[in-house]
């Protein structure tokens, strides 16, 4: 496998648990699994796999005391598990000012992750 066919595009953090960020699609909240400064994965079940990849649509972003109004658009959905599903969303439409506000967010996370004792 060559090198750069798994070189990520932007460094993810994974947010399993972590309350400061939330994603809703249509009013309904969803799990989310990862974020990075291009987009967002969430966890899907077989019930909500409802979109394909290639569909845009709009979705509430929020992070930390920030909620924004984003259009989203299904990049992949993989596997993760029996009946549970991986969905990685990119963003579309980020402002300026979300977009420093996101980059502060994966910033103060990097720091945490990498932190030495």
């Amino acid at each position: 496998m060559d090198l750069h066919e798994i070189t990520r595009k932007y460094f993810r953090i994974s947010l399993k648990g972590n309350e400061a960020v939330s994603v809703k699609i249509n009013n309904v909240p969803y799990e989310v699994m990862g974020l990075n400064d291009g987009g967002i994965g969430i966890k899907l079940t077989s019930e909500d796999i409802l979109v394909s990849v290639g569909d845009e649509f709009p979705l509430e972003l929020k992070i930390e005391d920030m909620m924004q109004s984003l259009q989203g658009k299904v990049v992949h959905i993989s596997p993760a598990g029996a009946e549970e599903f991986l969905c990685g969303i990119e963003f579309l439409n980020l402002d300026t000012g979300t977009k420093k506000k996101l980059l502060e967010f994966l910033e103060s996370c990097r720091e945490k992750i990498f932190k030495e004792d």
